[in-house]
């Protein structure tokens, strides 16, 4: 063990006097005591952690307590923090309240400042807390975890959306940073200093940060408010990408007026834009130099660390010009390329880590600098202090302008009224940009403690309530209702099938297009495709959707995403020619959000069903699985929920192939025992059986004690819709006729339908199903809790398990769900 100090350490000073128990004692357990002269002394390395029971016995009395120690301090205030926030997440889920989860956080920080202020100064809390002694690790952690928030958001946002934004979402951007600004500076110019009670730089420091919106935290609340993917969702983030720009230049601009000389402050400004030509024209040049170099392989660690040194170098850059340092990692990470696979290496590698578990230590130290006393005075109006009135009333006189800009500007744009209040609410959202700015300035001696106290009360009253007020006027499930039917089996025999596909992996293309091919129309009666290549977000926050003319196409010209489905599908084109209209696109978006996306194609295109491919993927011979994505399992559950039309799960183990050269036929099973939808799955197989190579089977499983009759409306209706379509549904085509069999079964309980089915399993190539099928029926009784995967049914199950003889490729089909009047 060393003994430094800041001078030189004089034992003989202790010579002539009594030896100083309590220094030594504090030397020994602490690390750190002062001596009687003054100077400060210190031991390194310092004891991390406990020796255990070892040191409870020889030293009982003047041993330190685990907590005391700066290892188990941490892990046990990580512990804590992690803890409440969570249980005050939970909760309001429970609720049903999307509270976003920062305001979880403050919420846990709160809790500990209520609880040190009960306790008193000498209680468990305020030494796990506020450690003697101690250097405030748990505040360090959180301030770095604070500065890779800010480097993150850098990285994921894009400043090209600026020049991607249509009209209204840049004027309402601008109108909602710079009219708040203009009025608040005419107001303080017109006034006289001795009637505002605040300081000029007080005063500038509020305006400018009430005035901002911030890109990131939009960004969160969509996300947590699951509007992200909605028409709202989208003018909100162009809109606040140009907002925190303006704001940005706003704050750039008044630089040079916070010196009494103008040199000084261009001088300041010069450095700013050193630094940012700097990041800009060397360092994002290089790092797109090492991406090309790693030709789509996974970044390496060496880059990673050498770009965690340069977010420190910036943060010790803009500190040392006594600025914000977070907004030098912001810069930094806006020069980051935020395409894979750097900018989602990094925000895969940070972000979990940092958000969940580092800056929640942030946000709560942040909720402890706070007077809570003051909180009471100002909300009872019991205080007189015309500083706390000031604070509060240029923080409800930003919030106005904000609101009124934010809701005036998109209403000329011929916006809904309620989209243009709920953007309004979107916009003037706070959180932890202006909480870390504040506590930034806090630390400066810009701000004082009450003002500082009541600045985070407007930010938590903010968090928790306008995410209510967007809920309430804003309802996400009622998005993709559709007002008219979309179902195969309302729709005209000869009339348009439009249909949309989603592709997730390259091994999808060639189950869909097999699909496709076996149920494409003749030239009387087209079939219309959507193709949607859906692609995880990683790196940024904007999601992204490109539309492909697969007709205008040629070979090479595709997206670097989807150029093997866009050439795909385009040779499948120019193979059927004109009888197939086919338009892809790419969606790239986050994978908790995909179902988003596929409703809104759907409901905007018309689309009367959409084809999910399976979660499970099989090897070429089709005898074992060589994949299980349960990200796609629940995206197939959530498009179950919403879509707007009717929806087909395609599990795909045996090439489902019809090709006019080949003499034999695609042979095509339906299993139909009664429902809406068996007659969406029987209409669909009617489809198919209009081509040339298609016969149908449609095997109908009657119960053994109601096989002679026919009782109640839906069975009567499914009986006589039955015959219409095994019969014909078109009077001038006869070939349905010659190649559909009917075939009835009669069926005891549900072990008889898996002999019957295991009978027939090498006798067809297709089985189309309702996903509905034999639900409450005899056909299913008894086999109900063996259903593995619910999204395909009892039936539908069955047939794709391994455990069925056959390798025969499974269709489950289920109606049209939402329908406004119903």
């Amino acid at each position: 063990m060393e003994i430094v100090n800041n001078t030189n350490l004089d034992m003989g000073n202790y010579g002539d006097t009594e030896l100083d128990i309590e220094w030594i004692n504090n030397l020994a357990w602490y690390g750190k005591a002062v001596r009687n002269d003054g100077f400060i002394c210190e031991v390194h390395p310092g004891e991390l952690s406990s020796y255990g029971i070892w040191e409870k016995f020889p030293f009982n009395k003047a041993r330190l307590h685990i907590w005391q120690y700066p290892l188990p301090n941490l892990e046990l205030v990580i512990l804590l923090v992690f803890v409440l926030w969570q249980v005050f997440d939970i909760f309001f889920k429970k609720l049903g309240l999307l509270i976003p989860k920062f305001a979880s956080m403050m919420l846990a920080g709160l809790l500990l400042n209520v609880l040190l202020t009960v306790s008193g100064d000498k209680s468990i809390i305020q030494e796990i807390l506020f450690p003697v002694n101690r250097i405030d690790i748990p505040g360090c952690l959180g301030t770095f975890g604070f500065m890779m928030f800010w480097f993150l958001n850098g990285v994921k946002m894009d400043f090209k959306t600026i020049f991607k934004a249509e009209a209204h979402a840049r004027l309402t951007g601008v109108a909602a940073s710079a009219l708040p600004i203009t009025v608040g500076l005419v107001l303080y110019k017109f006034k006289s200093a001795e009637s505002i009670p605040l300081k000029a730089v007080e005063y500038n420091t509020l305006l400018l940060m009430e005035s901002l919106t911030s890109f990131s935290e939009i960004a969160r609340l969509l996300v947590d408010l699951g509007m992200n993917h909605s028409s709202v969702g989208q003018v909100a983030l162009s809109t606040s990408v140009v907002s925190n720009m303006v704001g940005l230049m706003f704050w750039l601009g008044t630089v040079p007026l916070g010196f009494q000389s103008l040199v000084q402050g261009v001088g300041l400004l010069l450095k700013m834009f050193f630094f940012i030509v700097i990041v800009f024209a060397l360092v994002r040049p290089i790092m797109f130099k090492a991406i090309s170099k790693r030709e789509g392989r996974p970044i390496e660690d060496k880059y990673i660390y050498g770009i965690l040194i340069m977010v420190f170098l910036s943060c010790t850059y803009w500190d040392g010009l006594e600025q914000f340092p977070a907004l030098g990692a912001f810069f930094l990470g806006l020069a980051i390329p935020n395409e894979p696979p750097l900018g989602s290496a990094l925000v895969e590698r940070l972000e979990s880590f940092s958000f969940g578990i580092i800056l929640p230590l942030f946000l709560s130290a942040s909720m402890l600098r706070s007077d809570i006393r003051v909180w009471k005075d100002f909300l009872t109006f019991y205080s007189s202090n015309d500083t706390k009135f000031a604070v509060g009333s240029l923080v409800l006189l930003v919030f106005l302008l904000k609101l009124s800009a934010s809701i005036i500007v998109p209403y000329l744009y011929k916006m809904p009224l309620k989209d243009s209040i709920v953007l309004s609410l979107i916009m003037s959202h706070k959180g932890i940009i202006e909480l870390s700015f504040y506590l930034f300035s806090f630390g400066l001696e810009l701000l004082d403690r009450d003002t500082f106290s009541i600045l985070v009360l407007s930010i938590l009253l903010n968090s928790l309530f306008l995410p209510m007020a967007i809920k309430f006027l804003y309802d996400p499930s009622k998005r993709f209702m559709c007002y008219q039917k979309r179902t195969l089996a309302s729709m005209k025999i000869t009339g348009a099938l439009k249909t949309l596909v989603c592709i997730h992996r390259p091994d999808h293309i060639s189950s869909m297009i097999n699909l496709l091919e076996a149920c494409y129309q003749s030239d009387k009666s087209t079939l219309t495709c959507y193709v949607l290549h859906l692609v995880e977000l990683q790196g940024q926050e904007v999601p992204t959707l490109i539309a492909h003319k697969v007709q205008k196409l040629g070979a090479g010209t595709g997206e670097k995403y989807s150029e093997n489905v866009i050439l795909s599908f385009e040779h499948f084109h120019r193979y059927v020619r004109g009888s197939i209209f086919i338009d892809t696109f790419t969606c790239i978006t986050n994978s908790n959000h995909m179902q988003d996306d596929i409703c809104w194609l759907a409901l905007d295109k018309a689309v009367t069903f959409i084809i999910l491919p399976f979660h499970r993927t099989w090897s070429l011979n089709r005898t074992s699985i060589v994949s299980d994505s349960e990200m796609i399992r629940f995206l197939n559950f959530n498009v179950l929920k919403q879509a707007p039309c009717s929806v087909g799960i395609l599990v795909e183990r045996h090439l489902v192939n019809k090709s006019q050269e080949s003499q034999q036929n695609l042979k095509v099973c339906v299993i139909f025992v009664g429902g809406e939808d068996d007659m969406e799955a029987l209409a669909f197989a009617k489809q198919m059986a209009r081509q040339e190579n298609v016969t149908l089977t449609v095997l109908r499983l009657l119960a053994a004690k109601k096989s002679k009759e026919v009782t109640g409306w839906d069975q009567m209706l499914d009986t006589v819709e039955l015959r219409e379509l095994i019969r014909s549904n078109d009077p001038g085509t006869l070939k349905e006729e010659s190649s559909t069999t009917y075939l009835e079964e009669v069926i005891l309980d549900g072990a008889d339908t898996s002999m019957l089915l295991r009978s027939m399993a090498f006798d067809y190539d297709l089985f189309i199903i309702s996903r509905t099928c034999g639900q409450n029926h005899t056909a299913t009784l008894g086999i109900e809790s063996w259903c593995e995967f619910e999204e395909l049914g009892v039936i539908g199950d069955f047939l794709a398990s391994p455990d069925f003889p056959s390798k025969t490729s499974v269709l489950v089909v289920q109606q049209q769900r939402t329908i406004a009047n119903n």
